[in-house]
């Protein structure tokens, strides 16, 4: 190892040690102008995507068993005009996206957030860093560099406030945690009209986890931010990337692949089985290719359906669609979601 990559390392390290995100910090909300308030009974349109940091769909990552590490920039700015046709065309009250890089070295130092709202202006933006080094020394072969990848949030109606809760992480060497991802779940609360607020929550949970328990654990602290809202009688969506396959779908069909959902039971069924899924297990069942996310590299048909939504008992879901027709951008296709409070 070089003499400057040790310096580089050191530093990483020491910024990661001293830096560790809270388990409960607000997040600030960036607002250009006056938002309408919710109205009772207004219909919420919610896109929920994962854009794979506008990679596009022409490499293999490492993570999925290839090589690549960085893209290149006109790689990325190409597949950002394409999420950004996308947020135009469907023109939702709320965007949440999972692995949106905000000035990291794997995608040319761009900040894809603000890149998007160049070419879909919202009036209210936010994110929270999930993974962020300044400098991360592996893969081997070629290092990801600074890391800087969020949770992002578009709005077209109006926050009150906004909270990153740290999530557990994965069972891994103390020395590797300091540089691998940070999962949160990230809170925002809606105000309403003549009522009390609306919770709308984003996640993307653990991949890679080969049945360690990590999953599970992240799970059950969802489980306990659901159950105080409900406590608190405030209504709840929550949606994103939760890299676990619906109840039912026998991970044995996905052949060498299976051993990515080792579980007996899927970690997720606890929010199948207690709250309301925005897709059934038994649509998941009947029909399952119509609600699949997640798309192998090279393969033009989906293969898992790893992303989610679900709502507490008092919201209505008015529509739900996995949009097959944006198979082009990211390795997840989108959800657009409508739902009501009744």
């Amino acid at each position: 190892m070089s003499s400057l990559l040790r310096r580089r390392t050191a530093r990483a390290l020491l910024w990661s040690v001293l830096a560790a995100p809270p388990l409960r910090a607000r997040v600030p909300i960036q607002r250009t102008g006056p938002l309408p308030t919710l109205r009772p009974q207004q219909p919420l349109t919610l896109l929920l995507w994962n854009v794979q940091f506008a990679a596009g769909r022409d490499q293999i990552f490492f993570y999925d068993g290839g090589s690549a590490v960085h893209v290149a920039p006109d790689v990325v700015v190409r597949s950002l005009d394409r999420i950004g046709e996308v947020l135009r065309e469907l023109d939702a009250d709320l965007v949440l996206l999972q692995e949106v890089d905000r000035s990291s070295d794997r995608t040319g130092r761009i900040d894809q957030l603000a890149a998007l709202l160049q070419r879909a202006p919202y009036p209210l933006h936010l994110s929270a860093p999930y993974h962020r080094s300044p400098y991360i020394p592996f893969p081997a072969h070629q290092h990801l560099g600074r890391m800087d990848m969020h949770l992002a949030v578009l709005s077209r109606v109006q926050l009150q406030e906004a909270i990153r809760h740290q999530l557990p992480a994965l069972h891994e060497p103390w020395l590797r945690r300091q540089f691998n991802l940070r999962r949160a779940l990230l809170e925002l609360r809606l105000p309403r009209q003549r009522a009390g607020p609306l919770a709308v929550l984003e996640t993307h949970l653990s991949a890679f986890s080969r049945g360690d328990g990590t999953l599970p654990r992240q799970v059950a602290a969802l489980v306990r931010h659901l159950c105080r809202l409900d406590r608190e009688a405030v209504p709840w969506v929550l949606g994103g990337d939760f890299n676990a396959l619906p109840p039912g779908d026998d991970p044995a069909r996905l052949g060498a692949a299976a051993g990515l959902y080792p579980e007996i039971v899927s970690p997720i069924s606890v929010l199948f089985d207690r709250w309301r899924p925005a897709i059934s297990a038994s649509a998941h069942r009947s029909d399952p290719q119509r609600w699949r996310t997640w798309l192998p590299p090279g393969e033009p048909l989906a293969e898992r359906a790893l992303d989610h939504a679900f709502t507490s008992d008092g919201l209505e879901v008015l529509e739900v669609e996995v949009l097959h027709r944006f198979d082009d951008i990211s390795d997840h296709l989108p959800i657009r979601l409508v739902v009501r409070i009744p």
